[in-house]
């Protein structure tokens, strides 16, 4: 089906959004402000929850390039072949005698088998496995049996082994000890160069933990399906190995859990090279795939850009960021204490012209050939360009992109229904159209075979349609029942039984109360208080769930029996196809918020620019900087040589120490300098040079700085732990062995300087390489610190590089964040009283001149609530929905 146009568009997309049942809202004020979604794919991001509440995040991943096995050698032609200069071997044959008496030992069948056996080994063949081994009859005489042991090694000269278990069946084998024990099928690897993807080729699944891979996926403008097909085929196996816990959105910068059976990790990092917009890694083994409805919902971090409040034209930015703030606090406060309505959000139709809840109802209707129709539908614009397009890129037809796939589908639908040359049409169409595909090659061998044409089609998109049409009437009949009653729960309203979760249905993601019984609340059910309008549901059709005892259960007749609705009963959903016989469940007439949504607002002027990193970013910086590290560690030259060679070397050690010494005499030092001083102590007793560093120590040389002054920089530094690198002159040296012990030992020795002062040894074992180190921890812990806002706009002034982690994570992302050195804005929890004086300077700007407004949305939501119905909300009226009526009236 042709892309249904630009629902990114506010206009169009409220007037869908108006055909699909979505006009009411929870709030009956107007928060009033508008913004761009999606301006890129990653101003959405979906993180998954897991069922434990945490969220799945890529912590890491590997780039690996596939070991490519080499070229095996062209096979020389007969001309080409020139004459082996290699002597032949020379096979030395069974004797006659020898053969009988192994006749008589064994029988005539398990002879010949032995000597086939020794003449390959002696001829160096490759052997099978099934020939490697040759069985005999069992012996229960113990002499017969060492008999033919002692026959066997002489007559074969020990090229073959035998061995008996406690039945007496004897099994010969090639011996370890013969030329040749090459067996056909287990070679060596082709390429065993890389240790790194083979290190897990040697264990088997259970000591790995289980024969399912899991492992986390990040990928961008792809929906989970297309990943996972596409890794698929780039592994060779089918993509029903694969297992996921739900969707996720395809226009968008998404995070899950995918399990694989039979893989193991270094079958799957070469796919990080392979893949531009795709990542997986942090693998794990476990007994168990992973199922549909295994997870605890979605986290969502999206970011609006070219945000406007209502009545902010021609304003300061500094007043519509506050008019902005207000809005956006007004509605996240208003959401989380009242709840949303919990419509279906418009992925759930498709983003083609003919939604997929009006295949849903055809399918219903049993009009096969109408639902195939539709499917193969293609737009009127396709057709004039499609046949057009040849080298060129794609033209923009109606304020809307069409990629180069989309008009070979039309070109290839087009050639079948006015050729109907199935295999023409198939060489053209492009391969994700699966339906499509699935569709023409079966109407290509059974031309009016439409049920067959229809089951053809995987059976998680046929039954993606019927529930489409279900959620179409649930959207109808959730409005209805808000514009009629509003928050109050009245008579007849239903509400479950019991809260038990049940299994999922292996087809639908929306596992919350399938098979869940509901009732109608009385009146006396209403007076007694117990329920809120929290605990109202409303089903979707099907034969077994009721339907509400109030005006509402009268409307869902009356809706679904119109003509343009399908001229459906309720009360008879099943089919004469079993498959198509819906039992309905039951979904929340309002949804909330899993935890405290958080915000932030962005000054900006470019579109383009990242406002939230993504989980790709921080593993794409951390291993930037893994890099710059590793290379920076081959290229630093050595501290110190080993202790053996000091000790082999000391003349040459002296010697630079003297000229060392001879250099700084000749100069003067400087005003307040601390040189780092060592005393060694003569070990030698047969004249050798031999001596050991007992401690180190600092002098401190005349200066025209007052010596009090002097004392007090050095207790300070000493207390701190800290000497300037620009006040010490010696080079970096490397601890020795005394240092060691005595820093373990922590002993306070006492040393003589040669102004015969003394001081503690803890106070003077200073040098640069603990001043570096010391260094480096407080640069950590900087980094590390969760700093309040104000002191996190503060860092924020001082360097763009400045690492800003919220004091929200808590899911063990601060890690890798730390790494990663990027910028993380504050995100803010919506306070009890939003029209409070606030402080604009805590709004982060890219630069002073930046004049546009983005915000930054974070909140989690349950698996089936959609985060484009909840932004729906929070925004309020949008001043397009004027002329969505309009639109969708046609005029």
């Amino acid at each position: 089906m042709a892309q249904r146009q630009g629902t990114h568009v506010p206009a169009v997309r409220a007037a869908s959004e108006k055909n699909l049942g979505i006009t009411q809202r929870s709030a009956s004020i107007n928060f009033s402000w508008t913004g761009d979604i999606r301006k890129r794919y990653t101003d959405f991001l979906v993180y998954e929850i897991r069922k434990d509440g945490s969220t799945v995040h890529l912590r890491e991943y590997e780039e690996q390039q596939p070991s490519v096995p080499k070229p095996a050698p062209a096979k020389p032609t007969p001309e080409t072949v020139a004459p082996s200069t290699e002597p032949e071997i020379e096979i030395k044959p069974v004797s006659d005698e020898d053969r009988k008496k192994l006749v008589d030992l064994i029988g005539e069948s398990a002879t010949e088998k032995l000597i086939k056996l020794n003449e390959a080994v002696q001829a160096k063949q490759t052997i099978s496995a099934g020939e490697r081994t040759v069985v005999f009859d069992p012996i229960t005489d113990r002499a017969q049996r060492a008999s033919l042991h002692q026959e066997i090694r002489r007559i074969f000269d020990n090229r073959i082994e035998t061995l008996a278990n406690n039945t007496g069946v004897i099994t010969a084998t090639p011996s370890k000890w013969s030329k040749n024990n090459r067996v056909g099928g287990h070679g060596p690897r082709a390429n065993n160069s890389n240790n790194s993807r083979s290190r897990d080729q040697s264990k088997s699944f259970t000591q790995l933990g289980g024969e399912y891979l899991h492992f986390t996926m990040y990928k961008e403008n792809k929906d989970t399906m297309d990943a996972v097909n596409t890794i698929a085929r780039l592994l060779k196996v089918k993509a029903t190995n694969f297992g996921f816990a739900g969707t996720k959105d395809r226009r968008a910068g998404t995070v899950q859990r995918i399990s694989v059976h039979r893989q193991r990790a270094s079958n799957l990092i070469w796919l990080n090279t392979r893949l531009p917009n795709i990542k997986v890694g942090d693998f794990s083994h476990s007994k168990e795939p992973l199922q549909l409805g295994q997870h605890g919902g979605n986290e969502f971090v999206i970011t609006l850009k070219n945000c406007k409040p209502l009545g902010g034209a021609g304003c300061s930015v500094d007043q519509r960021v506050r008019k902005l703030r207000e809005a956006v606090e007004f509605g996240l406060a208003y959401l989380q204490r009242h709840g949303y309505i919990n419509y279906y959000g418009l992925q759930r139709f498709g983003t083609y012209a003919i939604g997929t809840h009006l295949l849903g109802m055809k399918v219903l209707k049993e009009d096969y050939e109408g639902v195939l129709d539709d499917i193969l539908h293609v737009e009127d614009h396709f057709l004039h360009e499609a046949f057009d397009l040849e080298e060129q890129e794609p033209a923009h037809t109606n304020d809307f992109h069409n990629s180069r796939d989309d008009y070979n589908r039309a070109k290839a639908i087009t050639i079948w229904k006015t050729t109907r040359n199935a295999e023409k049409a198939l060489a053209i169409l492009p391969k994700r159209f699966s339906s499509e595909a699935a569709i023409i090659r079966h109407l290509g061998k059974n031309s009016k075979d439409f049920m067959g044409a229809l089951l053809s089609i995987t059976r998680g998109m046929r039954m993606m349609y019927i529930h489409a049409y279900q959620s179409y009437v649930w959207n109808h009949m959730a409005s209805k029942r808000w514009a009629m009653y509003g928050p109050t729960v009245v008579e007849g309203d239903l509400v479950l039984v019991s809260n038990d979760q049940s299994p999922a249905d292996a087809d639908s993601e929306d596992n919350e109360n399938f098979y869940a019984q509901a009732r109608a609340l009385t009146q006396e059910d209403i007076a007694s208080g117990k329920y809120t309008i929290f605990d109202v549901v409303l089903p979707t059709p099907g034969y077994d769930v009721i339907y509400p005892r109030n005006e509402i259960g009268k409307a869902y007749v009356d809706f679904m029996k119109k003509t343009e609705n399908g001229g459906l009963d309720p009360y008879d959903m099943r089919r004469r196809q079993k498959e198509f016989s819906l039992s309905g469940n039951y979904r929340h007439l309002l949804g909330r918020f899993i935890g405290e949504p958080q915000y932030a607002i962005r000054v900006y002027n470019d579109d383009t620019e990242q406002m939230y990193p993504t989980d790709l970013d921080f593993c794409n910086a951390a291993n930037a900087k893994k890099k710059a590290a590793t290379a920076k560690a081959r290229t630093s030259p050595p501290l110190l040589a080993n202790w053996a060679h000091f000790t082999n070397n000391t003349a040459q050690y002296d010697q630079a120490i003297t000229n060392e010494r001879r250099r700084k005499a000749s100069q003067s030092p400087e005003s307040g300098v601390v040189v780092a001083r060592e005393t060694w102590i003569q070990t030698g007793l047969d004249g050798s040079d031999k001596r050991v560093k007992i401690a180190r120590h600092t002098e401190e040389y005349e200066t025209k700085v007052p010596v009090e002054k002097i004392n007090e920089m050095v207790a300070d530094n000493a207390t701190n732990g800290i000497i300037s690198s620009s006040a010490t002159e010696t080079p970096t040296l490397a601890k020795g062995l005394s240092d060691l012990y005595y820093e373990s030992a922590a002993q306070q020795t006492v040393v003589k300087s040669e102004d015969g002062t003394t001081k503690q040894e803890q106070d003077v074992m200073l040098t640069e390489e603990s001043t570096a180190s010391k260094a480096d921890t407080m640069e950590v812990d900087a980094a590390t610190h969760e700093a309040t806002p104000q002191s996190n706009q503060s860092a924020l002034a001082d360097t763009e590089n400045s690492m800003v982690i919220s004091n929200s994570e808590k899911d063990g992302t601060t890690k890798t964040k730390e790494a990663a050195n990027l910028i993380v804005p504050v995100l803010h929890s919506p306070s009890e009283n939003p029209l409070a004086s606030v402080d604009n300077s805590e709004v982060i700007r890219s630069s002073p001149d930046a004049s546009k407004l983005a915000v930054i949305l974070k909140f989690q939501l349950r698996s089936s609530n959609y985060a484009t119905v909840v932004l729906r909300e929070l925004m309020g009226t949008l001043e397009e929905e004027d002329a969505a009526d309009d639109v969708s009236d046609g005029n």
